[in-house]
């Protein structure tokens, strides 16, 4: 049988070794999907290494003195952004991920299900939004000032701005390196308004909360307020996709 915490243990676990490494952000932001070795340094020799123990009262072995481990609230975090148009919407994750710009991250194409062409999943758009819950547990982060990128990787950036070259830097290290990770849940409806929708900016805006208010009151009837505390349940991501057209 499982030892109570072993599953949280695992994900803290992969998470501190993903802390450092590439990532592309317009594709797949999973962590199994990270880029191979980290591209900064960090100290994670034996000597240097510490056990952590979490407010919970979990114990994380083996941490690098480069990484802080802690816990968070455990309760759930109301989130709502629209309607709002294309752009804007992309811009809001963006700026959820800590990343300038709108240009649409692979986590963003993922929850409205784009095809990647930004082009035209604007133009098959007329708006978005979404409604829901995240649920902060555990956060890992690199603490190091500052990141020192490895020799490996500054030998392999382009020297001129050649598409070739630029795309298989992009292959083998990706766009952008991870500093940190928040592990949890999240329970969220994502709405898209198609362009042939009469729907008014009020009427999806009452359409959005309507679904959430359903949705999430009918949870907290069954699973109350307080916070989430069962390692065994608690690695979930629960999304409801719902495309409007009247």
């Amino acid at each position: 049988m499982e030892e109570e915490g072993a599953p949280a243990l695992r994900v803290i676990r992969s998470s501190i070794d993903a802390l450092g490494r590439g990532f592309d952000a317009t594709h797949d932001t999973r962590l199994l999907y990270c880029k191979g070795s980290r591209l900064v340094d960090v100290d994670d020799g034996e000597l240097s290494s510490r056990d952590l123990v979490m407010p919970d009262g979990l114990t994380v072995p083996g941490v690098p003195k480069d990484v802080d481990c802690s816990g968070e609230s455990g309760v759930g975090v109301p989130e709502t952004a629209g309607p709002c148009a294309f752009h804007e919407m992309a811009g809001y994750f963006s700026k959820k991920a800590q990343l300038a710009g709108d240009i649409p991250l692979g986590s963003f194409n993922s929850a409205y299900s784009f095809t990647g062409s930004k082009r035209f999943d604007a133009m098959a758009t007329k708006s978005l939004g979404m409604e829901g819950k995240t649920i902060p547990l555990y956060k890992v982060q690199l603490v190091r000032q500052p990141l020192s990128v490895v020799e490996e990787v500054k030998h392999a950036v382009p020297h001129s701005w050649e598409p070739s070259s630029l795309a298989r830097f992009i292959q083998n290290y990706g766009t952008h390196v991870i500093t940190s990770i928040t592990i949890g849940g999240k329970d969220l409806i994502y709405i898209k308004q198609h362009p042939s929708s009469s729907l008014s900016v009020v009427e999806i805006k009452n359409y959005i909360h309507d679904l959430g208010h359903q949705r999430f009151t009918e949870n907290e009837i069954h699973t109350g307020s307080g916070p989430i505390r069962s390692m065994n349940k608690v690695w979930f991501s629960l999304v409801r996709f719902i495309h409007i057209i009247s």
